[in-house]
Order: C-alpha cells, then structure tokens, then sequence
C-alpha cells in the first residue's frame, strides 16, 4: 500500500504545513520615528452648564453668555452666542496646571 515514495512526499508534506502552520512569536519593530508614540495627545473633560446670562457690551444686549463648569479643577468656560438656548455639556480641553 504504502511504498517509500509515498512515505517521503508524506513526511515533505507534514514538514512544510508544520511551517506555515506554526505562528510566529518575534517581536514587532519600528523602522524610524513613530508617529503614534511621539504625537502628543490632547486630554478632554466634561464640561457641564452651570448658568447663561446675558451678556452686555457698553449697555446694550450682545447675546449671551454660556458658562460650563469643568468637572476637574480648573476655571469655567464661557462661550458667547447669539441665542439663549445652551448644551447642556461638552468636552473641552483640560486645562494644564
């Protein structure tokens, strides 16, 4: 049934699917300047409307004032608008203390 032939291309055929089979286990590397690990990142926090108010430039009515409380330390944010109807939160920048 089996000759030596067959026995041969046998064991060829094991031999090389046990190669591509098989993972591999090398370590990645990175061929010059990263760019993810050099990039600087930019961190957020929640900013959560705390009040709006009219906001008055030399007595007259300029819009409003939105003013979030940042949820870290750190001082309000005030953005200005022409309507009164404001989000009730938003990411903004942390501030760097």
């Amino acid at each position: 049934m089996f000759t030596l032939k067959n026995i041969f291309f046998l064991n060829i055929l094991i031999i090389l699917l046990s190669i591509y089979v098989i993972p591999s286990y090398s370590k990645g590397k990175i061929y010059g300047e990263s760019k993810t690990l050099s990039k600087e990142y930019i961190k957020y926090e929640n900013c959560r409307l705390r009040k709006t108010e009219i906001n008055i430039k030399d007595g007259v009515k300029d819009g409003y004032k939105c003013i979030f409380k940042r949820q870290g330390k750190g001082k309000d944010v005030t953005v200005f608008q022409p309507s009164p109807v404001c989000q009730k939160s938003f990411k903004c920048k942390t501030e760097i203390q």
